[in-house]
Order: C-alpha cells, then structure tokens, then sequence
C-alpha cells in the first residue's frame, strides 16, 4: 500500500467522522428544541393556571367573578374596570399560545385548552359588552 493510499483511506475516515459529528449535533439541537418547547408550554400552562387561580382565590375575587360573568348583580366601577382587566389578560394568555404555537414551540393540546377557556368567558354578556367597546 502505497503512501497515496492510505493518504485516500484517511481522507474516506475523516469524512466519514465529520458526518458523523454532525449527526450527533443534529440531533442534539432537535433534543434541545424538544426541550424549550416543552418548558414553554410547561411555562405557558403554569402562567395560564396560575392567573385563573388568583381570579377566584378569596370569596371576595370569587363572589366578584360570579357576579360578573353570571351577570347577576350590579357592578361598581372599579369593579368594571378590574373586569376589564380579566379580560384582556384572559385574551393575552391565548394569543401568548398562539404566538408560541406559530413557531412551533407550543403543544397543541395546551393551546387548544388555552383556547377553549378564553371561549368560556367570551361567552359572558359582560366580555361580549367588553368586546364591543
């Protein structure tokens, strides 16, 4: 075997371990892409569940919510306002899903749930109300 030879069987490995290394990068950047989508929605969720919570953790909040989404009850007009509040982050968490989910970096399902609760209250008379102003 002449020096030209192995020259060629080196230049063969040195290829071959080059697509190797860039195997092994590929798919460790989809293990980490799998991994960011998974803490966002995991964020995205915790976020979701943690404002629904605070909208009902005392019987103040609760009574409030009550009065307002059943539309049984006058409201006074800072309670209105903390209404107006409520809705818009209701719809700010969704679009926040939506945005994630466009780029790939949301699960479907978290979305969907996402969605179907901004559904639930923009079925109310007072975020129909909200929604036309």
């Amino acid at each position: 075997m002449t020096l030209e030879e192995l020259s060629y069987i080196g230049q063969a490995v040195a290829a071959i371990a080059v697509l190797v290394s860039l195997a092994a990068v590929w798919w460790q950047l989809r293990q980490t892409n799998r991994i960011a989508k998974a803490d966002l929605t995991h964020s995205v969720w915790l976020s979701a569940g943690e404002m629904g919570l605070s909208l009902y953790d005392s019987p103040e909040k609760a009574e409030l919510m009550h009065r307002a989404l059943t539309g049984k009850g006058p409201l006074s007009d800072s309670e209105r306002l903390r209404m107006d509040v409520v809705l818009s982050v209701a719809l700010g968490v969704p679009e926040a899903g939506f945005n994630l989910r466009q780029r790939g970096l949301c699960e479907i399902s978290v979305y969907n749930s996402l969605e179907a609760s901004t559904r639930m209250y923009m079925r109310t008379s007072i975020a129909q109300d909200w929604w036309s102003r």
